[in-house]
């Protein structure tokens, strides 16, 4: 019923299924968006997501209807929707990939490729992730 965007931080999106399993679906940084599937379907959707911060957060929250209404007054914010949800979709992806068809090594070095370009922060030694990750 609401819309999410991350100006600062980064938070990790997860289910539990029923047996009690908890699965990540999403690492999302500053100007990332979740919750748009209502906004999208017209429906309040029945997947429901654990939102966890990793790092101090700072979020702007929209009733999802506010945000429809917004969208058809100004293109321009159905454009930015448009390429937070493109970004998603090609980390969701990337993510498919990185999970599939490989060694387990082979998928921890993509793994943490994908993570040092979307929480990298490059320093004189490299780039550092500052994320607790299990």
């Amino acid at each position: 019923e609401r819309v999410y965007l991350i100006r600062r931080g980064a938070v990790r999106l997860s289910r539990v299924y029923e047996s009690g399993e908890e699965i990540t679906v999403a690492l999302l940084r500053e100007n990332s968006l979740f919750g748009v599937l209502s906004l999208l379907t017209g429906h309040r959707s029945d997947r429901f997501y654990h939102a966890i911060a990793f790092t101090r957060v700072e979020m702007v929250t929209a009733p999802a209807a506010s945000v429809r209404a917004a969208i058809e007054a100004d293109t321009t914010v159905g454009l930015r929707l448009l390429q937070g949800l493109s970004s998603r979709i090609l980390q969701t992806e990337t993510m498919i990939e990185t999970l599939t068809h490989r060694d387990m090594s082979s998928r921890l070095v993509s793994f943490l490729l994908v993570l040092c370009c979307d929480f990298g922060v490059p320093d004189e030694l490299g780039v550092t992730i500052d994320l607790r990750l299990s």
